[in-house]
């Protein structure tokens, strides 16, 4: 039996159908079985996996894992830290689409506001689904007039799925880092 063909098995999925939900290939859903750190059983030379077992799957962290937190520090030599917050709600019904047009970035690798040492796109889930932007840079290492442009085709191509008569917008200065 191929491993797309669906089993139907209650409360199991296939390897394949596993991996999916996890966004990771089925190669690696096999490595997680091999490991046990998903449990499955083989049906008709299929491995069935419980999908509590999927839906409880927690990832291992990658690299060493903290001991201790790095210390606090402030820049020297006049250097400053920069940066920005934009929150702004998701239009009702787009969350699906504004998703997936985060993942098409991300394997495009577009925006990734050169200059910038920390990016991050977070949502509140609590209505109404606000979404928050964290930039941060060191004003010698990036061109705001550049990190601005990029922002605009940013805002540009999500318009259809974010609000921006909602957007608050702050400029921060940074005082101490990790």
């Amino acid at each position: 039996m191929e491993d797309d063909e669906e089993l139907a098995i209650p409360g199991h999925v296939s390897a394949k159908r596993a991996a999916r939900m996890l966004g990771v290939s089925t190669d690696r859903i096999y490595e997680f079985i091999e490991e046990k750190r998903l449990i499955s059983k083989k049906v008709s030379g299929m491995h069935m996996i419980q999908i509590e077992s999927v839906q409880n799957f927690k990832r291992s962290a990658s690299g060493r894992a903290r001991t201790q937190s790095p210390p606090w520090r402030v820049y020297r030599s006049g250097i400053r830290l920069e940066g920005k917050s934009i929150q702004v709600q998701i239009r009702f019904g787009q969350k699906e689409a504004f998703e997936k047009k985060l993942r098409m970035i991300r394997e495009g690798q577009r925006y990734r506001l050169n200059g910038t040492m920390l990016r991050y796109i977070l949502v509140d889930e609590q209505p109404p689904e606000t979404v928050h932007i964290w930039l941060a840079w060191k004003d010698n290492e990036a061109d705001e007039g550049d990190l601005e442009r990029e922002l605009t085709d940013f805002r540009a191509e999500f318009a259809d799925v974010l609000d921006w008569e909602t957007e608050r917008e702050s400029s921060l200065k940074g005082l101490l880092y990790t």
